[in-house]
């Protein structure tokens, strides 16, 4: 931690804003925000906060009493957190998923989540056009509902989930079609899956937490990445490291890659003006790209 130390001025006003999830040893979230606050004389300073699943109820309200305003969200509380907010944005609420929370002075709290736009804005900003692709999206967490949503909006064809809940997946396509007339289709994680997954897509998205820094757990079977075409785009949600064992595979391909850490970067200037109601400056954004890039090295 000692850049962020380096980047900030402390004094008496200077409020925490936690970023809050279990395990947090892997967030890097720390070094693009820091940087965009200081760009914006923002007297914040994010800090990752590391809080047990069933927690998050007991967190918000120690938070109001230090004056907390904003916090962070990773996994697992994007959904736990909704029902211990007095007002959620409608799509996140939909879709029980939120990463950014807003404490006003008299305590009500507000949440958003925004993955989806931010995972939509790297794909574009890579260059992609997801317009008639085959999607194949491995998991479906909390974000993946705002992310096919995104999809489905900017025209994406089809959609394959592969995951070990056959139940979860099935009540998240229910949910999302109800808003779009996109095509979704089901499999159980196996191997099979993954290769049918591979074969049928343009875009393969992996949204699990399989090979996160800290993470118990990786893939066992890579097979079905050489199953891709040769023109398939690959897109990884895990911002830390910045090349999971599934994206060291897709490179290895020379697949177009989208990384995590463009879909994290992605969201900046939305979670800010959200947070703190006005639009970043020109030039701040840059400033938190080369920030977190030079924390991985890049």
């Amino acid at each position: 931690m000692k850049m962020i130390i380096e980047q900030l001025k402390f004094n008496i006003d200077t409020k925490l804003y936690p970023i809050v999830g279990c395990p947090m040893g892997q967030s890097s979230a720390s070094y693009a925000y820091n940087p965009f606050f200081v760009a914006n004389d923002i007297n914040e300073i994010m800090w990752p906060v590391e809080i047990p699943a069933g927690s998050i109820g007991e967190f918000l309200k120690a938070a109001k009493v230090f004056g907390i305003r904003h916090i962070g969200l990773t996994m697992p509380h994007k959904s736990a957190v909704i029902p211990f907010l007095d007002d959620v944005e409608e799509q996140s609420r939909i879709f029980n998923s939120v990463n950014t929370i807003r404490i006003d002075e008299d305590g009500v709290t507000h949440g958003i989540g925004l993955d989806g736009k931010g995972c939509l804005a790297a794909i574009r900003q890579a260059g992609v056009d997801v317009k008639d692709m085959n999607v194949s999206i491995l998991g479906s967490g909390s974000i993946v509902g705002v992310i096919l949503l995104e999809l489905a909006k900017a025209g994406a064809k089809k959609a394959v989930l592969v995951n070990r809940s056959p139940e979860r997946s099935q009540a998240l396509v229910k949910t999302v079609q109800k808003y779009t007339d996109m095509t979704i289709d089901c499999l159980p994680r196996e191997d099979a899956s993954f290769d049918q997954a591979a074969v049928a897509c343009d875009f393969l998205l992996q949204a699990t937490p399989l090979g996160m820094l800290g993470y118990p757990d990786d893939y066992q079977y890579l097979g079905f990445m050489d199953k891709l075409k040769p023109e398939a785009v690959f897109m990884e949600t895990i911002v830390n490291p910045h090349s999971t064992t599934i994206t060291k595979k897709a490179e290895e391909k020379k697949l177009k890659v989208v990384y995590g850490i463009d879909m994290m970067l992605c969201q900046i200037a939305m979670i800010f003006e959200y947070a703190f109601g006005f639009k970043p400056r020109e030039g701040s954004y840059e400033q938190a790209r080369k920030a977190v890039y030079g924390y991985f090295g890049l």
